[in-house]
């Protein structure tokens, strides 16, 4: 098993195994609850918001793939039934990450091409329209607007500006268990120590076991009031680098 960035030609396979993988997410459940009646719709959510996300400056998608080439070692990996699987490359998961900040450090992360701009903006224009048109037959657009009203996509992190944030970690069910995700998370963590700067992230309470097994510690904990759904946002400190504690939360 190796990563790599993700390509275009990746997504579709990407936005295919997300399905499954967050099909029983309590947030998903929440503002997604018409995804197993329709399950492209859902897809076309991931399909499009890994597009925007690749295009967008400062972020950058990561694969972990299985590759037959890389020799007898790289060519099986366990599966969550307990056998093996071998063949020609397959994608395990993915990691979307985005670095903030301002320093030099973090602008080598955020440059955007022209043609980079234009893809950006013409997916936020079909994110737009899909939204507007309520055209994604698996959302609930109420459950959205009740997310936005409780400041849920709120900045929870702007004390700190200078940063390394995991958007979205997503293993193929098939090689759940695997250390898939822990590779992932792993190439974020060195990037940061290597930058000297916090890596952030929020995440459900079925995934937070795995980020305390990998050092990350509580910035802030809320739930969303009336629909009982934990929201943890989490922080791992590089060692070395000085803690800034959470004032708000004071």
């Amino acid at each position: 098993m190796y990563i790599r960035r993700a390509t275009a030609l990746d997504f579709p396979t990407l936005a295919s195994f997300s399905v499954p993988a967050f099909i029983n997410d309590e947030l998903y459940q929440y503002t997604n609850p018409f995804a197993t009646k329709y399950p492209e719709a859902f897809r076309g959510h991931f399909l499009r918001r890994l597009k925007q996300r690749n295009a967008k400056p400062g972020f950058i998608v990561w694969v972990a793939v299985n590759d037959a080439d890389q020799g007898p070692a790289a060519k099986e990996i366990s599966t969550q039934d307990g056998n093996s699987r071998a063949g020609a490359e397959e994608i395990l998961g993915y990691a979307v990450w985005c670095r903030y900040g301002g320093t030099e450090a973090a602008k080598v992360w955020q440059g955007q091409s022209w043609s980079e701009w234009l893809e950006h903006s013409l997916i936020d224009v079909e994110r737009q329209y899909v939204s507007f048109f309520g055209l994604d037959r698996s959302a609930s657009p109420a459950a959205y607007r009740s997310l936005e009203t409780m400041g849920f996509s709120s900045n929870k992190f702007s004390p700190l500006p200078e940063r390394w944030h995991l958007h979205n970690l997503c293993v193929n069910p098939k090689f759940q268990r695997g250390g898939v995700g822990a590779r992932l998370i792993s190439w974020g963590l060195q990037q940061a120590a290597d930058e000297k700067v916090p890596v952030t992230l929020s995440t459900s309470t079925v995934a937070e076991p795995l980020y305390r097994r990998m050092g990350f510690g509580t910035w802030v904990r809320r739930d969303l009031p009336g629909i009982r759904i934990g929201a943890p946002s989490l922080i791992h400190w590089p060692p070395g680098v000085q803690v800034i504690e959470n004032k708000e939360e004071k």
